[in-house]
């Protein structure tokens, strides 16, 4: 019995080398399968029972297997290291000769003078301390000296400026005590002139010198004449002017000016 042909297969794909080796072993299967079912027929004893077998145009299509993915290269081995190199061997140190054993004279005499050198370093060590400090006691003096002349000048000045001003102090205090004097010896005399009441038959500028004791407030305790004009009608007139301007116009008693007065004299000319 034949099988009606089934639906047209879908076109086939390009084969892959991988197919081809699937479809070979499909077919295999099948045809042992197909001689077991055929021996085991013909080994059973059912003559009654006809075989039946079902003849296939072609077989059926093998089931579609996945692409068998190629397996990925193997990683090649790391090739392998090349050893380091190996250190050499130290070199044996390189005897050194010994040194020669020092002769004791020498050695001595470099001793004595390493000691000298030392002695004299701190000689000079000593004598330069001593140098820098005679100098700065120098420097110091110098200075002090110098300051000692500034202060003294600016003292000599100072001394010298309050001299002048004392003078002056004293020179105008004594043109003022002079000027008071003067004042009160100019009114004394006009004061005198006003009460001589001097004859008109005194002619030409006579003049006479009198000396006057005063009491405070100017009385006149005494007259004496010190030198005469020549004159004695002139000399008489002044002398009653005196006792006649008494109290006369003296500084107060206890002014300074006042011993001046106590015991004055007056030159005093006839003046018309």
């Amino acid at each position: 019995m034949k099988r009606a042909p089934g639906p047209p297969s879908a076109p086939e794909k390009p084969r892959q080398p991988g197919r081809i080796r699937a479809v070979f072993l499909a077919a295999m299967v099948h045809a042992a399968f197909f001689g077991l079912i055929v021996f085991g027929v013909t080994w059973q004893s059912r003559p009654e029972a006809p075989l039946q077998a079902e003849l296939w145009d072609k077989l059926p299509p093998a089931p579609k297997s996945k692409a068998v993915e190629p397996e990925p290269p193997k990683p090649e081995p790391e090739p392998p290291k090349p050893e380091p190199p190996k250190p050499e061997p130290p070199k044996p140190p390189e005897q050194k000769p010994e040194p020669p054993k020092p002769d004791p004279a020498i050695a001595q005499k470099a001793e004595r003078e390493k000691r000298e050198k030392e002695k004299r370093e701190k000689l000079e060590k000593v004598e330069r301390e001593k140098k820098k400090e005679e100098d700065a006691r120098k420097k110091r003096e110098k200075e002090e000296a110098a300051k000692k002349k500034r202060e003294d000048e600016e003292k000599r000045r100072e001394d010298e400026r309050a001299k002048r001003e004392a003078e002056k102090a004293r020179e105008d205090a004594a043109k003022a005590r002079q000027s008071e004097i003067d004042r009160f010896k100019a009114a004394i005399q006009l004061k005198i002139r006003s009460r001589a009441n001097v004859p008109d038959t005194v002619v030409g500028n006579p003049q006479v010198e009198v000396r006057i004791r005063v009491l405070p407030g100017g009385e006149v305790l005494d007259i004496a004449i010190t030198k005469r004009s020549g004159n004695p009608t002139y000399d008489s007139a002044i002398e009653r002017g005196i006792r006649s301007a008494s109290p006369l116009p003296v500084p107060p008693a206890n002014s300074e000016l006042f011993p001046q007065f106590r015991e004055l004299t007056l030159i005093i000319k006839h003046e018309r």
